[in-house]
């Protein structure tokens, strides 16, 4: 039996390694902590976990289609977290594009009007058939805990918010952006 975990799982996994008995039990054994936080075995699959480093953002995508309805964003990471989803589920050769130089990807989909912070390189991983990849977030001082201004006058000012696409909301500011880069 394979297994996969939907960008949920993720996030549920990512908020429960905010306590570090948590994260420390993770790391030491990855498989059975994210047993124990998903109530569910993984299976055969692989499991890589990736710890994000000062000064980097990982994104760890959900196979094409395994996704599953996508939380809505509460932080800067998780933002552009689901602009990637997104973008994951609408165009897979796009994303494998994108790897190359995500930055200048995040900053084309957003119209150039919002970017990662800066400073911040951001890495992508891409869970396949037999491996899944989940984050470890830095720990919320590190990065802020909310969506500071400038996402939330993207979001509030009148501009279609890609924060929550796959949920239903507003899916042609993503649209419109995966229409502007070429493949």
């Amino acid at each position: 039996m394979t297994a996969f975990l939907s960008i949920a799982d993720k996030r549920h996994i990512e908020e429960a390694a905010a306590d570090p008995a948590v994260r420390s039990s993770l790391l030491s054994d990855p498989r059975s902590g994210m047993e124990r936080i998903l109530g569910r075995p993984l299976g055969d699959v692989g499991i890589r976990l990736h710890e994000e480093p000062a000064g980097a953002m990982y994104f760890a995508l959900p196979a094409p289609g395994q996704g599953g309805a996508v939380p809505e964003a509460r932080t800067r990471r998780q933002f552009f977290e689901n602009m990637l989803f997104e973008m994951a589920e609408r165009s897979p050769a796009l994303l494998r594009q994108a790897e190359a130089d995500p930055r200048r990807m995040f900053f084309d989909l957003t119209g150039n009007d919002v970017d990662l912070p800066p400073g911040h390189q951001p890495v992508i991983f891409a869970d396949g058939p037999s491996e899944i990849h989940v984050v470890l977030p830095q720990p919320s001082e590190s990065i802020e805990d909310e969506l500071p201004d400038d996402l939330l006058e993207f979001v509030a000012g009148g501009a279609p918010s890609p924060c929550n696409s796959r949920a239903g909301e507003n899916k042609s500011s993503v649209a419109a952006g995966l229409d502007k880069l070429s493949l």
